[in-house]
């Protein structure tokens, strides 16, 4: 459950810059890792807001009236085998030390915009899908098999 919200919302795995010195891609594959329990290829990883007009800091503001928060949403290009994903569903993970109790629910992206109201996932989608339309996203490269990692 989520404090401030009072109850459990389906979100994307996310994290702080911590110690990554704002590397926003290896905070990613960091989070991927700790929250999801995959390891991912840094190069397969796209950067949505790096797409945003530069006016805009190539960043989102969840909440622009309320807090400073400002992030990056990134796509993962790669593939990851259907057994690798289905053995996902359902599993617990994350940090304990650091009070993560997470549970992962794999979800079809055609539906998962009507599953959450975590804007993060609803802003990815957006800008995936628009950046699908204007050309900017190129085909899936070929990547490591990450059922073997």
């Amino acid at each position: 459950v989520r404090v401030p919200v009072g109850r459990s919302i389906l979100e994307l795995p996310a994290g702080m810059l911590d110690d990554d010195n704002g590397d926003v891609v290896g905070t990613a594959v960091r989070e991927v890792e700790e929250e999801v329990g995959i390891y991912l290829n840094k190069d397969d990883l796209v950067n949505l807001t790096a797409f945003l007009n530069p006016s805009t800091g190539c960043k989102v503001f969840p909440s622009p009236g309320g807090s400073d928060e400002e992030i990056s949403l990134l796509m993962y290009r790669g593939k990851v085998k259907k057994e690798v994903i289905e053995a996902m569903q359902g599993k617990e993970i994350g940090l304990r030390e650091h009070g993560e109790l997470i549970k992962v629910h794999v979800v079809p992206f055609d539906k998962v915009w009507r599953m959450t109201a975590d804007s993060k996932v609803l802003c990815a989608i957006a800008l995936y899908e628009m950046a699908k339309r204007d050309g900017l996203l190129h085909l899936p490269r070929s990547s490591p098999d990450l059922s073997q990692m």
